[in-house]
């Protein structure tokens, strides 16, 4: 009841303490059932998620190495980095290479020999114009009620087939002219413009890339010029290995000119560098180194282990009994947690096959401690990276490998569908029932607190018309 009115106005009787006291005698009972219970509910599903929380941890990072090839990674380091930059993956083999750059990449320009009238009232014909990039083209049409030199300009860089070119204005001491510029590099990615199906000073957009000319500052370059000349070449990148092997690239990126490495070169060898503290100093060429990356692998190993640990840490934290405080943690005998712990163990103990070879991960310098924790044998750990480092990464990184495994163990406890996950919801419906038990404990009292207060009301009623009655009756036997 929102408040309980006074009660006990005839009789005395004190109504509304009498009720609470009855409904408290009612309910607590029942309340302080539930509350416990829910609070054992509440403290393993907390508990649970710590536990999931740092195996999940584990399990991101296990992922992360898969991603990295992290056990198995090269290290690639250029002698001029501003010159070639290289990276390698796993599968390059090691070695020492001599990379010379003989070309850059570039995209293709051209710009019109002629000027073309830059006032907004100026109109520059109309028709076609079909342009093309490479193997790509887009037609453009012109309106002549819209061809002053910023319509065309306009047209022809916002066409949705725009294979990639763009029109823009140089403006020189001869006037406006146009600008073509493509964004692919490569020899094969040329511009072309057919303007035969244009009018007026459109017409003078013709380009067609022709071998024959020399370049623009040869004595025999035609005078006048053609109507669009060749501004920047397209042309492919071009290296040298180990003064041999000459490879071309449509871009200044090489991919698997050596196996698994990528070079990325930036400029010409054979050009200057000059240091802070040094003369000018002639880069014939640029050495590159492909090795062992035993740092990220001895690296990623610690963060494994680390994590490891902490998740340990966590489980021994939540399943702990305190023999002084007589008292344990919310996972105390909990079977799902411990065996967690127990298969990731047994993991690590159980041999991979490689080549018909037995590798334990005790080789390479990881064993279990007494308290279950995991340590690292840095010296041993050492002599293994430097012995045999392709068998390193294929325990780790291989189809089989320890981190698929683990990976498969962990996502059977924390997945969508695993151990702890199903532990979770089932302790999550128990925490929804209880709740559910507390509002119908409160409906209940409700009830009973009304149907008492009425029930003492009318005892309290009764009471005062008999006393009224006993009282007439007794002053009517008075003389």
């Amino acid at each position: 009841m929102a408040g309980l009115s006074v009660g006990g106005l005839g009789s005395g009787l004190d109504v509304a303490g009498m009720t609470q006291q009855l409904v408290a005698a009612e309910r607590t009972p029942k309340q302080l059932r539930i509350t416990d219970e829910k609070s054992k509910v509440d403290a393993n599903l907390s508990a649970y998620g710590l536990v999931k929380s740092s195996a999940s941890t584990l399990q991101d990072l296990l992922e992360d190495f898969v991603d990295d090839e992290a056990f198995s990674s090269k290290s690639a380091s250029s002698s001029e980095s501003g010159y070639v930059s290289v990276t390698a993956e796993s599968n390059a083999q090691n070695g020492r290479f001599s990379i010379e750059v003989l070309q850059m990449a570039q995209n293709h320009k051209v710009v019109s020999s002629n000027s073309f009238d830059a006032d907004p009232d100026a109109s520059l014909g109309s028709g076609e114009l079909v342009i093309g990039l490479g193997k790509e083209s887009m037609t453009v049409n012109i309106d002549a009620n819209s061809s002053n030199l910023n319509d065309v300009l306009e047209a022809i860089n916002s066409h949705a087939d725009n294979p990639g070119i763009t029109a823009t204005v140089i403006n020189d001491n001869e006037g406006s002219k146009i600008v073509f510029t493509g964004s692919a590099t490569g020899e094969e990615q040329k511009i072309s413009i057919d303007a035969s199906g244009a009018t007026g000073d459109l017409t003078k957009l013709e380009y067609q890339y022709d071998p024959s000319l020399p370049d623009r500052d040869d004595p025999t370059y035609p005078d006048p010029p053609p109507d669009m000349v060749q501004m920047q070449a397209a042309q492919d990148a071009e290296i040298r290995i180990d003064n041999f092997s000459t490879i071309t690239s449509d871009t200044n990126k090489f991919e698997d000119a050596i196996a698994g490495v990528t070079l990325d070169v930036s400029k010409l060898t054979g050009t200057y560098n000059t240091g802070e503290d040094t003369d000018e100093i002639s880069v014939k060429s640029v050495n590159i180194e492909i090795s062992n990356d035993t740092d990220q692998a001895k690296s990623s190993l610690s963060k494994f282990v680390e994590a490891f640990n902490s998740l340990h840490e966590m489980v021994e934290s939540q399943s702990k009994y305190d023999v002084d405080e007589q008292k344990g943690g919310p996972l105390v005998g909990d079977s799902v947690s411990r065996s967690l712990l127990g298969q990731m163990r047994n993991l690590m103990n159980e041999p991979v096959i490689l080549n018909d070879q037995v590798i334990l991960l005790s080789e390479f310098g990881v064993t279990t401690t007494r308290e279950g924790k995991v340590e690292i044998d840095d010296d041993l750990l050492d002599t293994a990276l430097e012995e045999n480092f392709t068998a390193f990464g294929l325990f780790f990184d291989g189809d089989d490998g320890f981190l698929k495994k683990a990976d498969d163990l962990l996502e059977g406890f924390v997945g969508s569908e695993g151990t702890i996950t199903s532990r979770e919801d089932s302790l999550k419906d128990q925490q929804k029932r209880l709740e559910d038990d507390l509002a119908l404990l409160d409906e209940r009292m409700e009830a009973f607190e009304e149907r008492t207060y009425r029930q003492l009301s009318a005892m309290d009623a009764a009471i005062y018309k008999m006393n009224n009655e006993l009282s007439t009756m007794m002053s009517m036997l008075v003389f």
